[in-house]
């Protein structure tokens, strides 16, 4: 079977645009068979035959109600294509309909809502690491001194300073995006009314 390998980067933001890519990659015949969130695999088949979704699990759920959840989905005919970190590349055949059920709008809301809670946890995942490195840093440079204090004191501002530097240039702009499409849907479901 022909296959293609396409190496693309998206952020947490960006899943809509990595969905719309793949569904598009879809109508042109390449269905995804797998990715490991850089690299996506596609095989040659019909154009149109899937309609791909990006699903995040809500993080509150257990393994067991996420596996639940997802036995759920497969029993409608949705099937796993491919599993990334917390993600999970969904298809179903086109002639079978949407894969949601309930109102777009507001399943949009929910997995940006999802997508912000991750990428908010990942800042403060960063700031507790940015927090240790520089407590264990001063402590290390009050009980050693020479060259083994400089080397210390060397890493752990080198790994600080990246830490800050991805908190400043990558996720707080990932955290503002996800903020600012929630409230776009907000708006869009208060006029809905």
């Amino acid at each position: 079977m022909e296959k293609k390998h396409y190496f693309r980067y998206f952020t947490i933001a960006d899943y809509e645009k990595e969905q719309k890519w793949i569904n598009d990659m879809s109508r042109h015949g390449w269905n995804l068979v797998k990715t490991n969130g850089l690299i996506y695999t596609f095989e040659r088949g019909v154009p149109g035959e899937y309609i791909y979704k990006i699903d995040l699990p809500d993080e509150k759920m257990s393994d067991v109600e996420v596996d639940t959840y997802y036995k759920f989905m497969e029993e409608c005919g949705v099937e796993i294509v491919a599993t990334y970190k917390f993600w999970r590349y969904l298809r179903k055949k086109s002639a079978d309909g949407a894969i949601e059920c309930a109102d777009n709008t507001m399943a949009q809301l929910s997995m940006v809502n999802k997508a912000y809670g991750l990428a908010n946890k990942l800042i403060n995942m960063l700031l507790v690491i940015f927090a240790v490195i520089i407590i264990l840093s001063g402590v290390v440079r009050a009980f050693v001194s020479g060259a083994v204090a400089d080397f210390v004191m060397g890493f752990a501002t080198g790994i600080s300073s990246s830490a800050v530097v991805a908190l400043a240039l990558l996720f707080v702009p990932i955290s503002r995006r996800l903020r600012m499409r929630m409230n776009e849907l907000i708006e869009e479901l208060v006029v809905k009314g």
